[in-house]
């Protein structure tokens, strides 16, 4: 017995992806989300074979790629660590192939080729293990996807005319957010707040002036500054912090 999860926050579509599946084979099990939160509560309390992953669940937000994040969270998680997941959308966006380096099986575009889709999951049913590749994170800019390796990103500057993110490969020029809701999306313990504009990737810190307050970076001229409220909490979170200190 195989085990689906849908992730689609339109019923409709949800519903055409249940009579797909039921016509690929009888021997599923399918369980439905309409949210990132739901997605989360049935992983956990079942063992799940295959995920469909609408990446947006929340289309009255322009910057949604919830279906990214949750994939993500999805390869924290040992079990699920080589899981088959097949992505849905309807985001016009040219390098959806990117969608397969996430440890993804294939995505399908809305409105549904239904003898596609059911060849898709008939094959990803049987996928074997693949070989677990470099975390990845993606931003979501005016209906494009960018995805980024968390080893190219320096550091986040954030402001309340936008946030650019600092890579060894470039910048990118993004909306504002908090820095909350952006160590959020980040989700990887490699990042830390030093300032109230300022997140750093603490595999790029060269070293650490305490006293002074500043953090200087692998690739950047320019130290970061610690902002003073939040000295004492990022040398804490930065837990091998000790080898940085000079």
């Amino acid at each position: 017995m195989k085990t689906i999860l849908i992730v689609e926050d339109s019923i409709r579509s949800r519903e055409m992806l249940i009579k797909i599946i039921e016509n690929v084979r009888d021997d599923v099990v399918i369980k439905e989300a309409s949210t990132k939160e739901e997605a989360y509560t049935l992983t956990l309390e079942n063992d799940i074979d295959l995920f469909m992953l609408d990446i947006i669940l929340n289309s009255s937000n322009p910057a949604d790629v919830s279906g990214i994040q949750f994939a993500e969270y999805l390869r924290t998680i040992p079990k699920y660590k080589y899981a088959p997941i097949i992505f849905i959308t309807a985001l016009e966006d040219p390098a959806l192939h990117a969608y397969s380096e996430l440890h993804c099986y294939y995505y399908v575009e809305k409105p549904y080729n239904a003898d596609k889709v059911a060849s898709v999951i008939a094959e990803a049913l049987e996928m074997p293990k693949v070989n677990e590749e470099p975390h990845t994170i993606f931003f979501r800019k005016e209906g494009v996807l960018y995805k980024k390796e968390v080893s190219d990103i320096i550091y986040v500057e954030n402001t309340r005319t936008g946030q650019t993110v600092h890579c060894t490969n470039g910048n990118l020029q993004l909306p504002y957010k908090p820095i909350k809701k952006i160590l959020e999306e980040l989700a990887s313990g490699k990042f830390v707040q030093c300032s109230r504009y300022h997140i750093v990737n603490v595999d790029h810190i060269d070293r650490i002036d305490t006293i002074n307050r500043y953090i200087h970076l692998k690739e950047i001229k320019e130290p970061i500054d610690i902002g003073n409220k939040y000295k004492k909490l990022f040398l804490s979170e930065v837990v091998d912090g000790a080898k940085y200190v000079k």
